[in-house]
């Protein structure tokens, strides 16, 4: 009888198990989970019941004593697991082990997600079959952030709703933040984080590039053209215009980043006049020069404490070579580390034809920060017309030599900057595609647009470690795990079973 008890007992067990694995299988809690689950409890509280009623001895007080401490330390241990379990359902801590992070969001999106300041709501519009990779990015997001809430919706489910919210494709995502709402076709970490960036902004702003002194054009796709960076200023979120000077005299108050890039011809009176006066009242100044400049930018600059060089920066450090380039484009590997521009940049850049920039001894009460620096190899070049270039001490300027400068002054009533680069070839369609350089000229623009936490997000790169297996391997494999192991264990247990019943 007591053998039948303890079967039932067991049976009672079993049943409750069974009806919770399998309702974590199915997700679906039906008519015959409840009666596995009751039948089961019936049968466990059976157990208990006829175990107590058989016991002959009496329970003594030294017996209820230690029964009463041992009830103790289970609800002690209770407790403890309790809170452990409240301080870590609040609380997360995550590991991504992959090599370059793949599974980690970068530390720009985790530092917009931190400065959130608006409720945002993201509906993601994927199929029921491909919810889960989205929903992995996406619970990165909303751990990051309590102000970031996201649902998943199966378009082919509620139409209604992808209809409402302009849904025309599988994938996409509808990013809200009070009226304003973006929508994503493409789902990837920086298209979603822009997406954040743009509804939450307090409002649109504008880059305007000045033209009708021979600029590089934003609408120009060739070589030579500035379209590439124009068209990755929008994806950031940005306006981008075209202003000219002579029409309009003053900047407009929409303009956040004035931009004048490589001029080729003197600027009329009184244009060069309203840029510095804007500049002064805290305006945002990017400056891209090259060694054939006009005198009237020399003569700007010094205004701001800064000698611009009539050279051309040669690197005779030979590191150009590997990339095939040659002397007259410099590479740079030391940026400043402080300035969130090239704060942990790593990557090598290059300035095809390149004039130095040289803070005065005299700054004026400006902060000059030398963003990038040529290599002790290099030189400002003086007589670089005549084709032969050669160091001469006393006419050229040993290295290393300062081709990117921000130049920088606290206002009463905001800040003063500006961007100064030696070249402007670097960002120009024949060069963007290099990633260093594309990621250099866009956080210049984030600098100085104020807006540190858009510094470009870097595709992360995924290696191919995949496992090759010849079918002896596969073979091998198999009869150890599915055979070998099993048979072992089952052999061990019979082995230990028949000892202890000896």
């Amino acid at each position: 009888m007591k053998k039948l008890d303890s079967i039932i007992g067991g049976a009672g067990i079993v049943l409750m198990i069974a009806a919770l694995i399998w309702y974590s299988i199915g997700k679906i809690w039906s008519t015959v989970h409840w009666i596995l689950l009751i039948a089961g409890a019936i049968a466990v509280i059976y157990f208990i019941v006829m175990y107590y009623s058989k016991r002959e001895r009496k329970v003594s007080s030294r017996s209820l004593k230690q029964g009463t401490n041992v009830l103790t330390q289970i609800l002690i241990v209770i407790a403890i697991v309790a809170m452990v379990a409240f301080v870590l359902n609040r609380e997360h801590w995550r590991a991504d082990w992959t090599k370059n992070n793949l599974y980690s969001l970068s530390d720009q999106t985790q530092k917009v997600l931190k400065n959130l300041k608006k409720n945002v709501e993201i509906k993601a519009f994927f199929k029921s079959s491909e919810q889960r990779a989205a929903k992995d990015l996406l619970d990165e997001y909303s751990f990051r952030s309590g102000k970031l809430n996201y649902e998943l919706i199966d378009p082919d489910e509620k139409p209604q709703i992808a209809k409402q919210y302009g849904i025309h494709k599988y994938n996409m995502l509808s990013v809200e933040s009070g009226p304003r709402r973006e929508l994503v076709e493409k789902m990837t970490e920086a298209n979603l984080t822009n997406a954040i960036v743009k509804v939450t902004r307090d409002k649109e702003k504008a880059i305007y590039f000045v033209t009708g002194h021979g600029e590089r054009s934003i609408t120009d796709s060739g070589q030579e053209g500035f379209k590439k960076a124009a068209d990755a200023i929008k994806k950031e979120n940005y306006i981008v215009r075209s202003i000219n000077l002579v029409r309009r005299r003053s900047i407009p108050d929409s303009c956040t980043v004035l931009a004048i890039i490589h001029p080729q011809s003197n600027f009329l009176p009184g244009e060069l006049d309203s840029v510095q006066a804007w500049v002064d009242k805290g305006g945002k100044l990017l400056l891209m020069l090259d060694p054939e400049h006009n005198d009237d930018m020399a003569t700007f600059l010094e205004h701001y404490h800064v000698t611009l060089g009539k050279d051309m920066v040669i690197d005779a450090s030979g590191v150009g070579q590997l990339f095939g380039a040659g002397p007259g484009m410099p590479l740079v590997t030391h940026y400043d580390q402080k300035n969130p521009i090239t704060k942990g940049f790593n990557i090598m850049t290059f300035y095809p034809y390149a004039c130095s920039l040289t803070p005065m001894s005299d700054k004026g009460g400006y902060k000059m920060t030398e963003l990038l620096k040529t290599s002790k190899q290099s030189w400002a070049e003086t007589n670089y017309a005549s084709g032969s270039v050669a160091f001469n001490e006393g006419q050229d300027r040993r290295g290393p030599i300062d081709i990117g400068l921000i130049v920088e002054k606290d206002l009463a009533h905001g800040k003063t900057i500006l961007a100064l680069f030696g070249d402007s070839d670097f960002a120009k369609n024949g060069y963007f595609k290099n990633e260093g350089n594309r990621n250099l000229f866009l956080n210049t623009i984030n600098y100085l647009a104020e807006e540190e936490d858009q510094i470009s997000i870097r595709p992360k790169q995924v290696d191919d470690r995949r496992l090759t297996l010849t079918q002896a391997d596969v073979s091998t494999l198999f009869y150890l795990v599915v055979i070998a192991i099993p048979l072992i264990v089952i052999i061990i247990g019979v082995v230990i079973f028949i000892r202890r019943n000896k």
